[in-house]
């Protein structure tokens, strides 16, 4: 059957191929053409698909080659009324792949509007990654930094602490150096009459050390009670502080107290000390332990400022410590403790 809908016997019916359907459309047919075609549908062939997104100018083009390619005349107009309307004309191949066509036209416009929002999409998600890439730049920069001044602060504090420590030390020392002409008498009774407290220091002194001690030294500038609240009655009562005028009165007394260990005053125990406030302290934090070492027949030894030395099996162990102290204590008293070391420092 022809596209007039004519039949010729003996002829049988087939689908019209892409020359015979552009003839249909009323072109010019060209015998040459099919060679042209063909070379070119190779060349199609072999060239690389490349997909990009289609403008306007490319839609445009692609409708008007599908335009040119829509049959004129009646088969035309039957195709664009459809099978029910129009001539059957077209084969059922020919229908179905101008549906395919419309179709896939339909699918492009969708997916290149789909394509068009993710771009915008794409592009503020690239903006807002610019803003969080260049804050986080200036966050490494900015913890850079702080790192660079604590460890600056880091070296400077050690700096500091050991400058500290060295100041700490020398007024600890200048402290106890002005203490040299200093006495702290502990172990006079609050209730004690005295009327001249100088007086009063240079006859006690006399009367536990004697006169020979100082021979024609002791002269007392000044004397008074520690500056704390009065002792209330049965607790201890507060020390006198007295200030000689020569030192080597005062070391004197010191090393006459040493000796005789035990001072009785009207049966009051009296102690010499001239220490500082922190000395006594340090010192005070050994109390324990050496009641401890007296447990276990230690003799010890207690050194400026406070320091105290052990003797163990003919070895001298020092304490710097007062909790090293007690664990030495422990251990000892566990028979676990090995003292065969010479001046150990703990």
């Amino acid at each position: 059957m022809d596209h007039y809908g004519q039949q010729h016997p003996g002829r049988e019916e087939q689908a019209p191929t892409l020359p015979e359907f552009r003839e249909l459309g009323g072109e010019h047919h060209d015998p040459g053409a099919h060679e042209n075609e063909d070379a070119e549908d190779q060349s199609l062939e072999e060239r690389p698909v490349v997909l990009r997104k289609m403008d306007k100018a490319d839609k445009n083009q692609a409708k008007l080659q599908f335009d040119r390619c829509k049959p004129s005349g009646p088969a035309g107009d039957a195709a664009e009324l459809g099978p029910e309307k129009g001539n059957d004309t077209f084969s059922g191949e020919e229908q179905d792949l101008r549906q395919i066509l419309v179709a896939m036209q339909h699918s492009l416009t969708q997916i290149d509007g789909k394509i068009d929002s993710l771009s915008y999409r794409m592009d503020r998600m690239t903006e807002r990654l610019d803003k969080h890439a260049e804050r986080l730049d200036q966050s490494e920069r900015r913890v850079s930094e702080v790192e660079d001044d604590q460890t600056e602060l880091a070296t400077s504090q050690v700096k500091l602490n050991k400058e500290l420590n060295s100041l700490r030390l020398k007024v600890d020392d200048l402290e106890a150096r002005s203490w040299r002409k200093n006495l702290r008498i502990v172990g006079v009774a609050e209730s004690t009459a005295i009327d001249n407290m100088e007086g009063f220091v240079e006859r006690l002194l006399v009367q536990l050390l004697g006169r020979a001690t100082f021979s024609d030294l002791l002269v007392v500038e000044r004397a008074h009670r520690s500056l704390a609240t009065c002792s209330p009655s049965g607790a201890s009562p507060r020390p006198i502080i007295a200030r000689l005028l020569n030192y080597r009165a005062c070391d004197a007394a010191l090393c006459h107290a040493r000796e005789l260990k035990t001072l009785q005053y009207e049966g009051m125990t009296i102690s010499l000390y001239n220490f500082t406030k922190q000395v006594q302290e340090a010192r005070r934090q050994f109390t324990a332990g050496k009641k401890q070492l007296r447990d276990l027949h230690l003799e010890y030894r207690m050194l400026y400022t406070a320091k105290l030395g052990v003797e163990v099996d003919g070895s001298s162990l020092f304490f710097t410590d007062h909790k090293k102290l007690d664990q030495f204590v422990k251990r000892r008293t566990a028979g676990k403790e090995n003292c065969n070391v010479d001046d150990t420092e703990f």
